[in-house]
């Protein structure tokens, strides 16, 4: 199943909705990610409020409201492991995946399928329970990601592009380029 969804290049709108215990309605997004194998991904928000993140596979850096944020990966093995599953998993690194997590795929290549991510180690755990990457064949539809608090995300992916058809203009842009 990783052999079918490595990739060089992926770019993709995402719609996402957060749901919080404390709050009667999600919240709701929507925006870009880019990914490129020796870059990384890089995810902008349009809406609610304009955001930017770019995850290299030693650094996140968060940009909003004209700040930037730089968070070393190496200083939280936790967050180093949750942050690079889907360049990892676009990647096809299934030796770097099982590290930090136990993997089970249900359904197969030729149709629907998930791919569920379980920590490994309970440090991890205490932050996410599971999660949860669907698809048909080789093509991401949608990650679900379940916080240990119950909280859940559910992002759903389309106008998905790969490899040659994402040009090199809009990795450019996407990973900050001028």
């Amino acid at each position: 199943m990783l052999a079918l969804l490595k990739l060089d290049r992926f770019a993709c709108k995402f719609t996402e909705e957060k749901h919080v215990a404390l709050l009667a309605r999600p919240l709701k997004s929507t925006g870009t990610i880019y990914f490129e194998r020796d870059k990384g991904i890089a995810r902008t928000t349009l809406t609610p409020k304009l955001a930017q993140v770019v995850l290299t596979r030693t650094t996140l850096r968060i940009r909003k409201d004209n700040k930037t944020e730089e968070i070393p990966l190496d200083k939280s093995k936790d967050l180093k492991a949750f942050a690079l599953i889907f360049p990892t998993l676009l990647r096809g690194d299934r030796a770097e995946l099982e590290k930090a997590f136990d993997l089970v795929l249900e359904g197969d290549a030729n149709s629907a399928w998930a791919l569920t991510f379980t920590p490994k180690a309970a440090s991890l755990g205490k932050l996410v329970k599971t999660v949860v990457v669907r698809g048909s064949a080789s093509q991401v539809a949608s990650l679900r990601v379940l916080e240990a608090s119950g909280d859940f995300t559910e992002t759903q992916l389309t106008d998905i592009k790969k490899n040659g058809d994402v040009p090199d203009t809009e990795i450019a842009t996407a990973f900050g380029a001028p």
